[in-house]
C-alpha cells in the first residue's frame, strides 16, 4: 500500500552494482530501511545529493508490516527542505554527521514517535539557516533527545553521578550548569559555550548516554567533531 511520510536521511550502504539501502527516519513508521535502486549509476537523475545526512524528504514509500528482510520501497522522493548551508559548511556537516550517528544508536525501529520527528525537523531547519552561534547546537539536541526517549533531564540531581568522567578541563560544577541551561533553553537561543566546556559538556552527555541505552557504544564520528571545534 503506497503511503506519504517525511522523512530524515540518516545513512546509507551500498547495494549491489547501482543501488544503496538508505535509513531513514521516518515522520509515520520510524526508522525504515529503504532500497533505492540505480540511484548511482551515471544516468540516475537523483543521484546520492538528496541522500546526505539529515536531508528531509517528501516521500511516497510502499509500506508492509513484518516484511521478512525488514526492507521497504520508495516509490517517490522529493526534497522538503533544500539545504543552503549544511553541505557546504565543514562545521555543520561535522554536527550533522554526529548527530545522524547518534541517532542510528538511540531511536527505535519501526516506532511512529510524530513529536520526535517534529523536533528533529525543526533543530535541522535552524542548524541549516543559523549564520553563527551554532556550534553548540548538538549539545543541544542530546539534551533536548533525553526527554523523548525516556531518561529525560530535569534537575541537577539527574546529572550528579560521581565518576562518570574524568580528567576534566572544567569542574562538574559548570558542566552541570552548562547542561541545566541548554537543558530550559529554546532551539532559537542563543548558545555561547567556550570551547573546552562545550568539549566536556559533550563527554559528559555521551557517557549520560552510555549509562542510560542499553549498547550504547562510541560514536565514530567523535574525533571528527572534536578536530573541527578545536
Amino acid at each position: 500500500m503506497l503511503q506519504k511520510t517525511r522523512g530524515i536521511v540518516l545513512n546509507y550502504i551500498k547495494y549491489r552494482e547501482t543501488s544503496i539501502i538508505a535509513r531513514v527516519y521516518t515522520e509515520n513508521f520510524g526508522i525504515q530501511s529503504y532500497i533505492i535502486n540505480s540511484v548511482r549509476s551515471q544516468r540516475s537523475k537523483k543521484g546520492l545529493a538528496l541522500l546526505q545526512p539529515l536531508t528531509i524528504l517528501d516521500m511516497v514509500v510502499y509500506f508492509k508490516n513484518q516484511k521478512a528482510d525488514g526492507l521497504q520501497r520508495i516509490s517517490e522522493y522529493k526534497p522538503a527542505h533544500s539545504f543552503t548551508s549544511i553541505p557546504f559548511d565543514v562545521k555543520k556537516s561535522a554536527i550533522a554527521l554526529f548527530v545522524t550517528e547518534l541517532l542510528t544508536k538511540v531511536l527505535k525501529e519501526e516506532q511512529d514517535q510524530g513529536q520526535v520527528f517534529e523536533f528533529l525537523f525543526q533543530f535541522i531547519l535552524n542548524l541549516d539557516q543559523r549564520k553563527d552561534a551554532y556550534e553548540s547546537l548538538h549539545l543541544y539536541l542530546m539534551i533536548q533527545l533525553t526527554h523523548y526517549i525516556g531518561f529525560g533531564i530535569h534537575s541537577k540531581k539527574d546529572l550528579d553521578n560521581n565518576g562518570i568522567l574524568h580528567e576534566l578541563s572544567t569542574s562538574y560544577e559548570d558542566i552541570y550548569d552548562g547542561v541545566l541551561m541548554l537543558n530550559s533553553s529554546s532551539l532559537s537561543d542563543q548558545f555561547e559555550i567556550s570551547n573546552p566546556l562545550r568539549r566536556d559538556v559533550l563527554n559528559y552527555m555521551i557517557a549520560y548516554y552510555k549509562l542510560h541505552v542499553e549498547g550504547f557504544r562510541e560514536l565514530k564520528s567523535l574525533d571528527v567533531l572534536t578536530q573541527i571545534f578545536r
